[in-house]
């Protein structure tokens, strides 16, 4: 089974000793690495393209800009510096980590781009340690070492948005801490497939994963929103815990996937799926039009809002204004305006007597060649649960197949296996 490699992002203030940790952790684990950044300035010294910078003009670099190329890119001096996206996933998908040192700006950004990264804050325990140690330097001037003062201010406000802190005064122990988060970062779920030992005990089930090894996976999820005004929106429950898990299956199985999600409260597959991140209906089914090329697999499982307000007013509607009439109008049906040439599955939420036979419909309806069943109306499953269960149903004449109930990840792992086993015939 697969393992992602961890992506951990170290950052802080000029002067906190970010970057000695970073190379502490590159020198203290193996198939771990430092990023390769991109940049406009030229080599210096015996610098080396492609080992110490990748040096580009600034019309590719503002060219890699427009296609998404980096993960996250920033000026400094007048030069362009940026994180190449596709190769810190190519690292990742080859369950070798990446350390980022980067300032926290840019550690915001990927924070966005991969929301599995793992974010350290680096900072003095006091305030004129870090002052003395931009005096120490003596390579700036007081003007200089004001203005890095003053930026570390700024940098700390941010610091809410990290996932650790380390007050680093003794290197000793700033050192066995960032080794502790690099280790359990590791051993978590979202980072580890499914474990060997666990698969043991239902051996069967994820017999068939290996039939996603080296291809391409397009995963849909989460809610859609259909704004109202700037500010409140149509939607429903979908929490995306269902499509992250099946990111997470595939990938485990040696599938490249990209997850295209909603708005949703769990958007954080592990670091090597391409993540896209959408609004609306409309957006979704354009997001998942120009990822679809060459895909082996469409599987929609987001659960898309059917219906928006005909009109979206802007800024924020007034509470004290008379009664307010929306009118709903269909949103489009994302799979009728798609022309995929890959298999495609579909999701049902049912409820009631007949679910199946509403299931069947809907997977003829949108020329799905399978569809999930899963119960809206049995407690501790669907919508806002972490656990799930149901009937994958297929097009033709292979015999549905029963995913029990467990953790959406176990249910994930349980059709990717399924489909997998039908596939290969």
């Amino acid at each position: 089974m697969f393992n992602s490699g961890i992506l951990m992002v170290i950052a802080g203030p000029s002067g906190a000793g970010k970057t000695t940790l970073a190379h502490h952790l590159v020198s203290a684990f193996p198939n771990t690495s430092f990023s390769v950044s991109t940049t406009t300035r030229a080599p210096r010294g015996a610098e080396v393209h492609g080992s110490d910078y990748f040096f580009v003009d600034h019309n590719t670099f503002m060219e890699k800009i427009r296609n998404s190329f980096f993960l996250e890119w920033a000026e400094v001096h007048g030069n362009h510096y940026g994180t190449d996206g596709e190769w810190v996933r190519s690292q990742l998908a080859g369950g070798n980590s990446v350390v980022l040192d980067i300032d926290v700006q840019g550690a915001v950004q990927v924070k966005k781009a991969v929301p599995s990264a793992v974010l350290v804050f680096v900072l003095p325990a006091r305030r004129d340690t870090l002052l003395q140690r931009l005096r120490g330097r003596s390579t700036d001037s007081e003007k200089t070492v004001m203005k890095r003062m003053d930026a570390a201010s700024m940098e700390v406000a941010s610091m809410g948005s990290f996932d650790y802190f380390i007050p680093n005064d003794d290197l000793a122990a700033s050192r066995d801490s960032i080794e502790t988060i690099f280790r359990a970062e590791g051993l978590r779920m979202k980072n580890t497939g499914w474990p060997q030992p666990a698969m043991e005990y239902h051996r069967d089930f994820f017999q068939g994963l290996s039939y996603w090894r080296g291809k391409r996976v397009v995963v849909s999820s989460g809610p859609t929103r259909e704004m109202i005004d700037d500010v409140r929106f149509v939607s429903n429950r979908s929490s995306g815990l269902m499509g992250v898990s099946l990111a997470e299956a595939f990938l485990a199985a040696g599938a490249m996937v990209t997850l295209v999600s909603g708005p949703a409260g769990v958007a954080d597959p592990p670091g090597p799926v391409k993540l896209v991140s959408v609004g609306s209906a409309a957006e979704m089914g354009e997001a998942l039009s120009s990822n679809l090329k060459g895909a082996d697999l469409l599987v929609m499982a987001a659960a898309v809002s059917d219906f928006r307000p005909a009109e979206a007013f802007p800024g924020k509607i007034s509470r004290g204004r008379d009664p307010l009439s929306l009118e709903l109008i269909p949103t489009p049906d994302i799979l009728a305006s798609l022309t995929p040439e890959c298999p495609v599955v579909a999701f049902a939420l049912e409820y009631g007597n007949g679910a199946s036979s509403s299931a069947r419909m809907k997977m003829n309806r949108k020329g799905a060649d399978a569809v999930f069943l899963n119960r809206g109306d049995v407690p501790g499953r669907g919508m806002e649960s972490p656990d799930n269960a149901g009937e994958l149903i297929f097009r033709d004449s292979s015999a549905p197949v029963s995913i029990p109930p467990g953790s959406k990840k176990f249910v994930a792992f349980g059709i990717a296996a399924a489909l997998g086993r039908v596939f290969s015939g």
